[in-house]
């Protein structure tokens, strides 16, 4: 499938917002950095030729520039849906949080029903949010990628929520979101996994 592009009259800061929330892109660029790298990539090819004559100045690193990148998207937050300018945050978070102490347990006791669900960016997820929330981050002291994490975590709740099987309920526990069936149906499964699997349940 095609890369995202620029549309006519979009603003970079937008661009760059959508391109980084793309499922292709998230698919195929799984690390931030490299998703980033490529996006500004695909922004830069279409920037009018006016703009050539204005680089004196030294360019940023990619770190320099993914860092201002989501301090830029930080101030017009357009969380937790475009249009909204709320701090983000998981407390500010449309999805509800997963307990953190089942999801823990299953992570570490029962690796055959923890890898059922999920891939390497689930996994990624799961670690940057397991942070924020056993270690209580204050907003104001997220690192650029936690900022990150929450942003994906809320794009991507909004399209698997109605994923029942399991597979999809270990993949939710992972993005730390409840899905519509709620925490006791995922609870239930997991359990009847962990008991096919292993004899016993949590």
């Amino acid at each position: 499938m095609p890369l995202p592009k620029p549309v006519q009259a979009e603003e970079e800061e937008s661009f760059l917002t959508r391109c980084m929330s793309d499922k292709v892109m998230i698919e195929e660029f799984p690390k931030l950095e490299q998703r980033f790298a490529v996006c500004k990539i695909q922004w830069d090819a279409v920037e009018d030729e006016e703009e050539e004559g204005t680089e004196e100045e030294e360019e940023d690193t990619e770190e320099d520039a993914l860092i201002k990148f989501l301090q830029k998207i930080s101030k017009a937050t357009n969380f937790p849906t475009a249009g909204d300018d709320e701090t983000v945050s998981l407390q500010n978070s449309k999805y509800e949080l997963f307990p953190l102490d089942f999801a823990e347990r299953v992570r570490e006791k029962y690796p055959k029903v923890w890898g059922l669900g999920g891939n390497v960016l689930g996994n990624e997820q799961y670690k940057h949010l397991y942070t924020i929330r056993n270690e209580d981050i204050a907003t104001d002291a997220l690192t650029p990628r936690q900022v990150e994490a929450i942003r994906l975590r809320e794009a991507w709740s909004a399209r698997h929520l109605e994923d029942f099987r399991i597979a999809g309920v270990v993949a939710q526990i992972k993005w730390h979101v409840v899905g519509d069936k709620g925490v006791e149906y995922m609870k239930k499964l997991v359990n009847e996994e962990i008991e096919k699997r292993y004899g016993g349940g949590e």
